[in-house]
């Protein structure tokens, strides 16, 4: 009776982090860097970097006054976004994707609807 317990409770968690789970699609923003131990704010920069992903694997990217499009894809673990300059690969922590580029990270955060 016990294992059956632990299997019903292990079960009911998994299904509860599964309905956690986001799926990528929104808006993002680049919120903050990091490199060498510091954190900096992308502003300072004048890196004003953005994107926004449908549902259907389609987006955009702007950086700056350009906009182009991009497809992405999320395996759970990595979204990738794919654009005519090439393709990136980001991590997830929870709600931010992460670009790592040669020891700088890149966090990007939901932008909230009242942000726009």
């Amino acid at each position: 009776m016990k294992r059956i317990l632990s299997l019903l409770v292990c079960a009911a968690l998994l299904l509860a982090l599964t309905g956690c789970a986001r799926a990528a699609g929104g808006a993002y923003k680049l919120d903050y860097i990091t490199a060498d131990g510091m954190r900096m704010s992308p502003g300072t920069y004048g890196m004003n970097i953005s994107f926004e992903l449908d549902e259907e694997g389609r987006g955009t990217a702007t950086y700056g006054g350009s906009t182009v499009e991009v497809e992405w894809e999320d395996d759970g673990s990595t979204v990738t976004l794919t654009g005519p300059n090439g393709v990136l690969e980001f991590s997830k922590s929870g709600k931010s994707l992460i670009l790592h580029s040669e020891g700088t990270l890149l966090f990007f955060n939901p932008v909230e609807e009242d942000e726009d």
